[in-house]
């Protein structure tokens, strides 16, 4: 809590007409070094993006905005398959996870489909889905806006409300939404690299033996392909080919993407960030071959960076170890050099991060289903 008293007087909760309006509605006070993907300039970022409907409550007492949360509309047309809470699921239950199948049992009647549509929560973001509390908020703040969220989807006759990467240690969420009836199964694990102050050289020494061996040998390798890595901003005449890139694994993964519109997307994350998106490019006879995406948070004077999206030239790429260079090791040695504390890896590959230095958190995807009733 902060040392200003608590807004006093009645307690609401206001829909926020639109991203634009989020800083006039005092929501930018609301988020915390960890929470870039909730800022009124990426969530800007994410209304354009999303192909669906989003939402933004806001929680006032006595006037002042004291917590905040986001929601998004999801049906089969929507391509986030890693928020959507059907997708979720059916890769859950294709690992065996024991909770998983119980949720197919109990939730979703041996039917992920008949998730949707659903209210997402918290953000569709890959990682730390939660309501923005800022310091005056209460326990009662948070309750109020979940059950506000319910209300909407009911409304819209949505067939779950879903929360989809609640962190294991938002202990005060976790209980509010056992309490309220929501079932849940792991969704991933959620990664991050306290950056070593010595940068570079301190973070191989931390390595064990064999795993220093091998990435210097994977360093080698690059050198001898002569491909050139370097952070760089992103440019309008940068955008088109980082575009093909994306789009490249984007389909690998089997996401429907199109190079025109993964360029138009990182354009626009460009125009609208500026010098807060950096690209790592990995370049090979001058031409990018593979980049990672890398976003600054400056909130509240601490500045954290988050790992995004990235693309790759398979064909070009070949057996060259490009990943790992170009979304870590890379910005890795750019933040140490700038003094950024916390580099967030985000989820997937969680044990080949842990084994690079990285911390972890499980996390899981929180379902209530609802009855199905005439709007």
């Amino acid at each position: 809590m902060s040392g200003n008293a608590p807004a006093a007087g009645p307690a609401v909760v206001e829909h926020v007409p639109g991203a634009a309006a989020l800083d006039g509605a005092g929501w930018a006070d609301l988020a915390g070094p960890e929470d870039f993907f909730q800022t009124p300039r990426w969530l800007a970022v994410q209304e354009r993006n999303s192909g669906t409907t989003m939402d933004f409550l806001v929680r006032r007492r006595g006037g002042r905005p004291v917590a905040g949360l986001v929601t998004a509309w999801a049906d089969d047309s929507v391509p986030w398959l890693l928020a959507r809470p059907d997708a979720m699921l059916e890769r859950a239950v294709r690992e065996e996870d024991p909770e998983a199948l119980e949720r197919l049992r109990d939730t979703a009647g041996q039917d992920p489909a008949s998730l949707l549509p659903s209210l997402v929560c918290g953000g569709r973001h890959l990682g730390r889905t939660r309501p923005l509390m800022g310091a005056d908020a209460r326990p009662e703040d948070m309750a109020a806006l979940v059950a506000e969220a319910e209300e909407l989807a009911r409304e819209r006759g949505a067939a779950t409300v879903c929360f989809p990467h609640v962190d294991e240690r938002d202990t005060g969420l976790v209980d509010l939404l056992d309490r309220r009836g929501y079932r849940s199964h792991p969704s991933a694990h959620y990664a991050w690299l306290p950056v070593p102050p010595g940068g570079w050289d301190q973070f191989l020494a931390e390595m064990t033996p064999h795993r220093r061996r091998r990435v210097r040998l994977e360093r080698r390798a690059l050198d001898e392909a002569k491909i050139d890595v370097r952070i760089e901003p992103i440019t309008p005449e940068l955008a088109p080919r980082l575009g093909e890139l994306d789009c490249n694994l984007l389909r690998k993964y089997g996401n429907p993407a199109t190079p025109e519109y993964s360029a138009g997307l990182i354009r626009w994350i460009g125009e609208v960030m500026g010098d807060d998106a950096m690209v790592s490019v990995a370049r090979k006879d001058g031409v990018p071959i593979g980049f990672g995406m890398v976003l600054r948070n400056r909130a509240q004077g601490t500045e954290e960076w988050f790992g995004h999206r990235a693309g790759f030239d398979y064909e070009a790429q070949g057996k060259l170890p490009l990943y790992y260079d170009v979304l870590y090791y890379r910005v890795l040695e750019a933040a140490a050099e700038q003094g950024v504390p916390v580099l967030h890896a985000g989820i997937g590959s969680v044990e080949a991060k842990l084994a690079r230095g990285c911390l972890a958190a499980r996390e899981h995807s929180f379902l209530l289903r609802l009855e199905r009733t005439p709007r």
